[in-house]
């Protein structure tokens, strides 16, 4: 069968090109003897058809459900069952119909000859190329079942993670929502009033209330203004976030910021990890492991990071050299990366520290949301006793102005 692929030399040009194999493992082989090291292998003739499927509209399938048929599978294969008619078994029984037509494709291929990691290959729009060139090294290596449990216990817990953030995040959001509709309530429509009432009686009013009469009146005045340039501001906000220099700038800010560069850190490190040893454990070599580690990372300073690492096993470096040198990589990381690596046991390891780090981050994460939570209370509060105090301290005064002039 022919293979179309992207690889790079040790110099580091990048050559493209098809290469005759029988199965993606053996095309990789062929190529680490040309002294290529392969950044992408795909069946030529199934290349046209992805670039199809991709243009036709990007595809989605939520974590959650990638998790629970990558769970169901490394039951099914454990269990006896033939990966065709698991995959057949676990398509009917599919809610989404993107899952299930993919899996219904990847069924399809299957059957018609291919190795279900080729299969895979196909849909790698929908199941990501780390996952497809694990299920590859296990395929090979004849432990598929124990690289889908591995998978799925990796999903697992980002499913987990991603459950807590969304728990923890929504009782600090509720509550700004709130305040700010009770805080926009008393600025338009009972600040205003309670000022005619003092206009009427040349009544000298307080700073404070004077601010915020001021903020009500300019807001009142030109909402048009204002309705057009809040929706600029945040829709320009967001284009530039998803520039490239907007990327680096919010993705820098998370892993420097005080209060959230702990949680960043422990997760993206936890992640990476991880994902990276259930690779080397499968059998998928080094240098492959970090390029397909950094094409699933968001974060693109950690996405450079994973570019160094590559450049400097490449150059025959040391992985944790470049680990010790990163601010964003916790220390011990770094030193246990470097026993590994002088033992022998990198993927196993990195495995370790990544679930690790996972769950530290996951209890950052707990921690931050229990130390925002009063923050954001009290911060509230404060504002919102201001309006109220701009309410009330010109009531004092009419009180004492009234009780004068009687």
């Amino acid at each position: 069968m022919q293979y179309a692929y992207t690889a790079r030399s040790i110099g580091g040009e990048t050559a493209k090109g098809t290469v005759m194999a029988d199965s993606p493992v053996q095309a990789q082989q062929q190529l680490r003897q040309q002294g290529l090291f392969p950044l992408a292998i795909a069946p030529a003739a199934s290349r046209a058809g992805r670039a199809a499927s991709r243009s036709s509209g990007r595809r989605r399938v939520s974590r959650k459900e990638r998790m629970a048929f990558t769970s169901q599978l490394a039951i099914m294969c454990r269990s006896g069952i033939d990966v065709a008619g698991a995959i057949q078994s676990l398509a009917r029984q599919c809610a989404n119909p993107t899952l299930k037509a993919t899996l219904n494709a990847v069924h399809q291929d299957v059957m018609s000859g291919l190795a279900f990691s080729a299969a895979l290959r196909n849909q790698a729009d929908v199941f990501g190329e780390a996952y497809v060139a694990s299920i590859t090294a296990g395929e090979a290596s004849g432990r598929l079942a124990d690289v889908l449990a591995r998978l799925a216990a990796m999903e697992r817990a980002e499913v987990r993670l991603l459950s807590t953030r969304r728990a923890l995040l929504a009782y600090p959001l509720v509550l700004i929502a709130v305040s700010s509709l009770v805080i926009l309530g008393l600025m338009f429509f009972v600040l205003p009033e309670f000022a005619n009432v003092f206009d009427q009686f040349g009544m000298p009013l307080p700073a404070i209330t004077q601010v915020l009469l001021g903020i009500s009146t300019e807001l009142r005045r030109r909402w048009w203004l204002w309705v057009v340039l809040a929706p600029a501001l945040i829709v320009g906000l967001g284009i530039w976030r998803r520039s490239p220099a907007g990327r680096r700038f919010f993705d820098g800010l998370l892993l420097s910021a005080v209060l959230v560069r702990d949680v960043t850190r422990s997760v993206l490190t936890g992640r990476s990890f991880r994902l990276m040893g259930i690779m080397l454990e499968s059998g998928v070599p080094l240098v492959d492991a970090l390029r397909l580690t950094r094409s699933s990372i968001a974060n693109t300073r950690f996405r450079e990071l994973f570019d160094r690492l590559e450049n400097d096993v490449l150059n025959g470096r040391p992985l944790a050299e470049g680990l010790a040198s990163s601010p964003f990589v916790p220390g011990g990381a770094a030193e246990m990366i470097a026993t590994a690596e002088r033992t022998g046991t990198l993927g196993t390891v990195a495995a370790i520290i990544g679930e690790y780090y996972e769950e530290e981050g996951e209890t950052r994460l707990r921690e931050l949301a229990t130390m925002i939570e009063p923050i954001i209370i009290v911060v509230m509060g404060v504002v919102v006793a201001c309006v109220v105090l701009a309410v009330m301290l010109p009531m004092f005064d009419f009180a004492s102005f009234a009780q004068h002039g009687a």
